[in-house]
């Protein structure tokens, strides 16, 4: 196993190189295999295999990230090679190499850190607003992906959380289309931000940039927050919602169809997570997740939390 771990580092240790760094150390990142943390001298870097990417991807990946870190907002930004690039590409692979950011992604949620990140996403998607790409971006299309894994699900589990649900899919998806649409992170999951004290210090990974509504970065949060918080048998879902929201709300940006449609999209989500696990197997996952979104579905408290 050493012996094939270490065919794998090698050719990295030539490719780093390219950003003359000679790293004293390379490791897979566990639950990221495309991810290797590199440490050199006293610096922590992060090279990225980027697969079924293009030289425009990454070109605007640079473009923006260089936007947001002017407009004062941290985040992840590629490093220039010798040759001035922000990738090494290899065949159709290209590799990105990132200095570590302060900071650990959330994992614990204090209503103080839920307020400080719904206020850091509120002036991400401010500045985003502004920023005109200079390559087509596409849409983020949560409808079809919907569909999709509906379509790929037994109709047991279709049963079981369609109660009164799905059906509402079709009137949610004419409202959700009005509403104005601008780039966003698409990929805003708990552990793509960074914090420390309680005080957001970046964002990473934006390999994913899309079109949407505004509230989907921030539903993909919420969702997220709540899929840890049911593993790990935690409460208080209301009031970190709430604290979220305050900290997004904080410029009163949000209109009242977004306020109204936002629960069902965190739904929508939570659901989507349930369709994957179930694919994979996990049933003991998939029945915690069942009465968590039944329970959701069916509590006032949940809708008003989103209402400020």
């Amino acid at each position: 196993m050493f012996g094939k771990e270490l065919k794998m580092i090698e050719p990295l240790q030539d490719l780093l190189l390219n950003w003359k760094v000679h790293p004293s150390s390379i490791e897979t990142m566990e639950s990221h295999p495309n991810v290797y943390k590199v440490r050199s001298r006293e610096k922590t870097f992060y090279l990225k295999k980027r697969l079924n990417s293009s030289v425009d991807k990454r070109i605007e990946e640079l473009l923006l990230t260089s936007f947001l870190l002017e407009k004062g907002i941290t985040v992840e930004r590629p490093l220039l090679t010798v040759s001035q690039q922000p990738y090494v590409r290899q065949h159709l692979v290209f590799y990105s190499l990132y200095q570590a950011l302060e900071g650990l992604p959330v994992q614990v949620y204090s209503l103080a850190s839920l307020k400080m990140v719904g206020n850091y996403l509120s002036q991400l998607h401010d500045r985003l607003r502004n920023y005109v790409c200079k390559n087509e971006v596409k849409e983020w299309e949560i409808e079809t992906h919907m569909r999709e894994w509906i379509g790929g699900q037994d109709s047991t589990l279709i049963e079981r959380l369609s109660a009164g649900f799905l059906g509402r899919l079709n009137g949610w998806s004419f409202s959700y289309s009005k509403l104005p649409h601008q780039l966003v992170h698409s990929d805003c999951h708990p552990r793509n931000i960074l914090i420390k004290e309680e005080r957001v210090t970046g964002l990473i990974d934006f390999e994913r940039i899309r079109k949407a509504p505004r509230i989907t970065d921030v539903c993909y949060f919420l969702a997220g927050m709540l899929k840890d918080q049911v593993l790990q048998g935690e409460g208080g879902q209301v009031e970190c919602i709430h604290a979220f929201m305050g900290g997004y709300q904080s410029d009163g940006t949000l209109t009242q169809e977004e306020k109204e449609l936002m629960p069902f999209l965190v739904i929508i989500f939570l659901l989507q997570y349930t369709f994957f696990y179930d694919q994979k197997g996990y049933s003991q996952v998939v029945s915690t997740y069942i009465p968590f979104i039944n329970r959701l579905v069916n509590s006032g408290d949940y809708e008003r939390a989103f209402q400020l």
